[in-house]
């Protein structure tokens, strides 16, 4: 099985089945899937940045409006309560 895809993707002959399906995506060279790539660190610190920003982005979204309706609900029970 680890020989049907080359560790090196420029070594790929051109009439693998699978380069003729990389084509149209647009490809350079054959891509076999799956695995781990030689990612830049620079990349590799970008993905961090984006997926710390990401998890901000939905920890705002969900707490964001939970704040605002828990302070609207205590205004509602200290208005009914006579307290405000």
């Amino acid at each position: 099985m680890a020989d049907d895809h080359p560790s090196d993707p420029e070594e790929a002959p051109a009439s693998h089945p699978w380069a003729d399906a990389d084509r149209p995506r647009g490809l350079d060279a054959p891509f076999a899937p799956g695995g781990e790539d030689d990612a830049l660190p620079e990349r590799v610190a970008d993905e961090r940045r984006l997926t710390r920003l990401l998890v901000l982005l939905v920890v705002l979204l969900v707490g964001v409006p939970t704040l605002l309706t828990l302070i609207g609900f205590v205004g509602q029970l200290a208005a009914l309560r006579g307290d405000g």
